[in-house]
């Protein structure tokens, strides 16, 4: 995905294949882009529009006409000829918060007419883009059409004096002192004179374009001033001195005189080379200028008039000199000179407004800048004085400075009231609202706003005592919790050790029982060897009868165990020795006949007698098997 450069803002616009409209990611303004994949034409695109944006019109035409030389029905290339050709700027509106086109390069030839607006609009990639051309074109040409309505009520000027008026620390520059000189030499001598800095001054709060467009198409003479390389080619010096020498390639009978100083006539822009310059910084230049703009105009300038006898006002050097004091700055002696006037005169209104501009750090009466002041006119004392002692028209322009900037202060607020959400930003606000008076709406929204303050407040303090309320509860809650897990650990401390005990005496028994069966089972062992010397002789009478003998006394021992068995619970392992018992009897049986008096028995008779035995013994052992499954089935 590509980006471009917004041509209204200079924001980015996220672009891809195919695409003919985007959307500012920063403006929000819906615009038509270029198509086209070529990395290299998107960066020329992007170069044009940062150079309009700059207000340098001309490099902006001349990388939209590189790139129509490569692709001459490239629509968006046209469009923005058009745009540089007018000088088309897109401001924010105050109000909508819009971008809204001006226009600082107005043509006598109607934009609807212009061979690159038709070009853009036949080369359109589909209808949506050629709709959006035709929208901003009729824009502009309403724009135009207003300019010319005001430049064609202005009366025509001799000379065009062309100039910069503040460096970058808005400083007034040597090329303005040198400006004003030419002014002051020009008009004494009769010319009427362009001079922004003078003939601006009644026009504040207005577009200059009208004004400037006016000056430029009947001036015969420009002369362009610098004593910086930088300031000749500062975007709105470049603007005037451009579009004039344009005017002279159309063939018009115009003039224009580079006036330097303090640099070399070579570092002056090379569109001056062929044109005769002044240097100012030759004595008698000035002498030398002006026999030269006579010669230019076909006339000289008419003598001034017989002084008539006066009244010399002591008010007027005063005020002159306050006024040029703030010109140059000197803010505390502007203030100096203006008292001195009230010295003379309490009621003089300029001066209180003097005194007014110097508070407010204004050069000059600015109404934009007096519009602008951080707070309403109104709330200066200087300013209620102004207005006290002013009259006629002047006590008019004073009252209508007043209700613009309520105006402008009532739109700012008004529009700044739905990002108001804080209460502070509320409160501020309000404030606001409240310097304005009775002025519209004002009182209601700032009512409003309050109100709504009481309620943002209300409302936290609501949430605070919440909160408290939450806290606690949680801290109960945790004191609680802890408390039961202290319990639960005492609980279970007190299981886990009688379950100790019961295991220890459970394993104490348990090694009883199986002390006491072992020496049960020693003393069965020991009674049955009594009883067999006992019955020795029932024994050597009859062999089979040892077998009935010691089988009875075995079955005996098996019940006797079975019952012991039963009665204490004695371990798993002693269950077996019923199975293990018949092998007991056998080895027993053997051990009785080779212990029996008389004759040893034969070879033949002890095999015949071991599995004899073991038969026994076999069966003895199934005997005791069944008596197990018996005890378990029983439960046991």
């Amino acid at each position: 995905m590509a980006v471009l450069k917004c041509k209204m803002c200079g924001g980015n616009i996220e672009i891809t294949e195919n695409q003919n409209i985007g959307v500012c990611d920063s403006c929000g303004s819906t615009m038509t882009i270029p198509n086209v994949n070529d990395e290299r034409i998107m960066n020329l695109f992007d170069r044009a529009n940062h150079f309009r944006l700059q207000n340098e019109f001309d490099k902006a035409l001349a990388a939209y006409e590189s790139i129509l030389s490569e692709d001459n029905k490239n629509a968006e290339a046209h469009w923005g000829c058009v745009l540089s050709r007018y000088g088309i700027e897109y401001v924010k509106d105050p109000s909508t918060h819009k971008r809204v086109p001006t226009c600082h390069r107005v043509q006598n030839e109607s934009v609807l007419s212009d061979f690159d607006y038709k070009q853009a609009v036949e080369y359109a990639e589909d209808n949506s883009v050629k709709a959006i051309y035709e929208k901003e074109a009729e824009a502009i040409a309403e724009i135009q059409k207003n300019i010319l309505s005001i430049a064609n009520n202005e009366s025509p000027y001799d000379i065009f004096i062309c100039y910069k008026e503040t460096d970058e620390n808005g400083q007034r520059t040597l090329d303005s002192v040198l400006a004003q000189d030419l002014y002051d030499a020009l008009t004494e001598k009769g010319y009427r004179v362009f001079f922004s800095r003078i003939t601006l001054e009644d026009k504040l709060g207005q577009e200059y374009e009208p004004y400037i467009f006016a000056a430029l198409n009947s001036a015969r003479v420009m002369l362009a001033v610098g004593t910086d390389y930088e300031y000749y080619n500062a975007p709105w010096v470049k603007n005037e001195w451009s579009r004039y020498l344009q005017l002279i390639a159309a063939g018009q009978k115009k003039s224009l005189i580079p006036c330097y100083k303090n640099i070399d006539a070579h570092d002056m822009p090379k569109e001056f080379a062929k044109l005769q310059a002044q240097d100012l910084g030759k004595i008698g230049a000035t002498q030398d200028l002006l026999r030269g703009i006579d010669k230019l105009l076909g006339r000289t300038a008419a003598p001034a008039p017989a002084p008539q006898p006066q009244t010399a006002d002591p008010k007027a050097p005063l005020l002159k000199r306050a006024g040029m004091y703030l010109a140059d700055g000197d803010f505390a002696s502007a203030r100096q000179y203006a008292n001195r006037v009230l010295d003379l005169d309490p009621e003089e209104p300029h001066a209180y407004m003097y005194l007014l501009l110097a508070e407010l750090k204004i050069k000059t009466v600015n109404e934009e800048a007096l519009v602008s002041a951080p707070r309403p006119l109104e709330t200066y004392p200087d300013y209620c004085k102004a207005c006290r002692f002013a009259a006629g028209s002047y006590k008019q322009t004073l009252d209508e400075l007043r209700m613009k900037q309520k105006k402008l202060l009532y739109t700012r607020a008004v529009s700044d009231q739905p990002m108001a959400e804080s209460e502070n930003d509320m409160i501020a606000l309000a404030a606001r609202f409240d310097a304005l008076g009775d002025y519209v709406d004002s009182k209601s929204r700032s009512s409003a706003l309050m109100l709504k303050v009481s309620s943002l407040r209300e409302e936290r303090k609501k949430k605070q005592q919440e909160e408290q309320r939450r806290q606690e509860e949680a801290a109960v809650r945790k004191q609680q919790e802890q408390a039961d897990r202290e319990e639960q650990a005492r609980q279970r401390a007190e299981r886990d050790e009688a379950e100790r005990r019961s295991r220890e005496e459970e394993k104490q028994r348990r090694r009883s029982r199986g002390v006491a069966l072992h020496i049960g089972l020693c003393a069965a062992l020991a009674a049955f060897v009594a009883f067999s010397s006992v019955f020795r002789a029932i024994l050597a009478a009859d062999s089979g009868g040892t077998y009935l003998c010691v089988l009875g006394i075995y079955l005996i021992f098996t019940i006797l165990q079975g019952i012991i068995m039963r009665s204490h619970k004695t371990p798993e392992a002693f269950a077996n020795l019923p199975a293990a018992g018949g092998v007991i009897y056998a080895i027993l049986v053997i051990i009785v006949n080779l212990l029996m008096p008389g004759e040893s028995p034969s070879f033949g008779e002890v095999i015949g007698m071991i599995f004899g035995t073991a038969l026994l013994g076999a069966i003895c052992s199934g005997i005791g098997c069944l008596c197990k499954l018996f005890r378990k089935g029983m439960g046991d």
